[in-house]
């Protein structure tokens, strides 16, 4: 992971900081699971593309009446904000719950040199996942 989370965390909460680099929701209904509305199959182009070397800023928003948890493969992130009031003490991640009606915003921690390719982000509940809240991230 790059740097300690005081030093990332500096970078994004001065002047109040609040610009997303992606948003992600979280829906379900009778036929699935889906993040952006988008059922996952294994065909579909990356939903996200992180530069290696960079930081993203994130809002995960659950817009269902059930707990997800966000999980991202190959990279951490520093949740700092639930439900629009701060974290106490942000810790570097991997999978953070997402409350029901609610949100968490992360920083996602993309400047180690050995991530590259295709990898995936979901919903860290195995049948949520089977059943479409899954989707790409190219590291580029």
């Amino acid at each position: 992971m790059g740097g300690s989370s005081s030093l990332v965390w500096g970078k994004f909460t001065g002047q109040g900081y609040k610009e997303f680099a992606h948003t992600v929701t979280f829906t379900e209904d009778k036929n699935g699971f889906y993040i952006n509305g988008k059922k996952f199959t294994p065909d579909d182009a990356p939903m996200v593309r992180a530069k290696v070397g960079s930081f993203q800023h994130w809002q995960v928003v659950n817009a269902t009446g059930e707990l997800h948890p966000m999980h991202i493969h190959q990279v951490h992130f520093l949740a700092y904000a639930e439900n629009d009031k701060p974290i106490a003490n942000p810790v570097w991640l991997d999978t953070v719950n997402v409350p029901y009606g609610g949100s968490v915003d992360v920083i996602m921690d993309f400047t180690e040199p050995v991530i590259r390719g295709m990898s995936v982000f979901h919903c860290h509940l195995l049948n949520h996942e089977d059943k479409g809240m899954m989707a790409k991230i190219l590291f580029e």
